[in-house]
């Protein structure tokens, strides 16, 4: 694992799915540390929905942190028909080219963008990613090789400009209109409370910090156990409230 703020080191990373009605770990998934946060999270958000809905419970919203803000899962969740609440994720233009995205123009008719030196990007394929499919459109490379701004455009590597459009902008865009909202702000302050408490709980009292056996498998039997033992007491407790009432 290698992430800012975090040890860097052979790890494990527990993804776990919480009820934030109940505060019941509704589905646990280990993983190796360098794997991103989002890459197993369509397949178990899904799964999450498919088993409370063979329980008769419906899952009417989810939330998360940005960094499950990827095109595939809005769109996962969208076919679902599942409100969306988390926050967007930041991105940035690394490049460092002069020109950046910004300088580029869109004709929505022709489907293509037109450079600051006036020549134009054509779609030529498409491209998936852990965050997303894009359309990526170029320039020619013999139009760039003679372009006399060259320097400000391309980086020493690069043949011809290219720029890539997310396909489902359109969907993350739509999720995103309620950020800042009650519900948007209601949301994230339950998962702060319920997914990073949960975690809290489990490291101090529930041996998530450390494994006791290597292997993946290991690991996952091992979250799995102390997602078991954090449902046992809240489910108890539930009940002895309920019989004092």
């Amino acid at each position: 694992m290698c992430r800012p703020g975090k040890p860097e080191g052979f790890h494990y990373l527990a993804h776990q799915t919480v009820d934030a009605e109940n505060g019941i770990i509704v589905d646990v998934k280990a993983t190796a540390g360098n794997v991103p946060d989002n890459i197993p999270y369509t397949e178990q958000i899904g799964r999450s929905i498919d088993t409370l809905e063979k329980m008769g419970i419906e899952t009417q919203a989810v939330g998360a942190d940005s960094a499950y803000d990827t095109a595939l899962i809005h769109k996962e969740l969208e076919e679902r028909e599942v409100k969306v609440y988390m926050p967007k994720k930041e991105t940035s233009d690394n490049s460092k080219t002069e020109f950046k995205r910004e300088d580029f123009v869109y004709d929505s008719e022709k489907d293509e963008f037109t450079c600051p030196s006036s020549q134009t990007l054509t779609l030529k394929c498409l491209q998936r990613s852990e965050s997303g499919v894009f359309r990526e459109y170029r320039a020619q490379p013999k139009t760039c090789k003679n372009c006399p701004m060259k320097e400000k455009c391309l980086s020493p590597s690069q043949r011809s400009r290219k720029i890539q459009v997310n396909i489902l902008q359109d969907i993350v865009s739509k999720h995103h209109k309620v950020d800042g909202s009650f519900e948007h702000t209601q949301a994230l302050n339950q998962r702060q409370i319920w997914c990073e408490g949960t975690f809290s709980t489990q490291k101090s009292k529930h041996n998530l910090k450390q494994l006791f056996r290597r292997g993946l498998q290991a690991a996952s039997d091992h979250c799995f156990l102390s997602a078991c033992a954090v449902n046992l007491k809240r489910l108890l407790n539930f009940r002895m409230m309920k019989a004092s009432c």
